[in-house]
């Protein structure tokens, strides 16, 4: 969960998030599943409104999402995700690939292009120390 609260004092440090995320709520789970680098997996749900997320919580199983009722949904294999957040796969192509299955209408966001950039930026000013890499340490 640190790793989630950087990355929510990333986006809300940048005044460039209330200007990509005006005028959008919603609510978003994400499943990083197990695979051969990661044995457990983990479960995110996060509430954001004009571009402030307002809450951010890990679930404790993959039921919740399905309690919480989220707007949208993103689950995905570990691995896809390190190479998600490392910037080597483009959320679009992973999804046309199958890798990550998204659940949602993806209309307000597809609205919201300026989005894409500053999300790659933020993600990219957050520290991160992979599971399967910490572990080989």
């Amino acid at each position: 969960m640190a790793w989630c609260q950087a990355l929510v004092a990333a986006i809300h440090a940048n005044p460039e998030s209330l200007v990509a995320g005006k005028g959008w709520r919603g609510t978003l789970a994400v499943a990083v599943l197990a695979d051969e680098a990661l044995d457990t997996p983990f479960f995110v749900f996060s509430r954001i409104e004009d571009g402030h997320v307002l809450d951010v919580r890990a679930l404790e199983d993959e039921d919740e999402i399905d309690e919480l009722e989220p707007d949208y949904v993103a689950k995905g294999a570990f691995l896809t995700w390190k190479r998600f957040i490392r910037g080597e796969f483009d959320p679009i192509e992973a999804l046309l690939q199958r890798k990550i299955h998204f659940e949602g209408d993806l209309q307000p966001i597809a609205e919201r292009a300026q989005f894409k950039r500053l999300f790659w930026e933020t993600l990219a000013k957050v520290p991160t120390a992979f599971a399967d890499e910490e572990s080989a340490s």
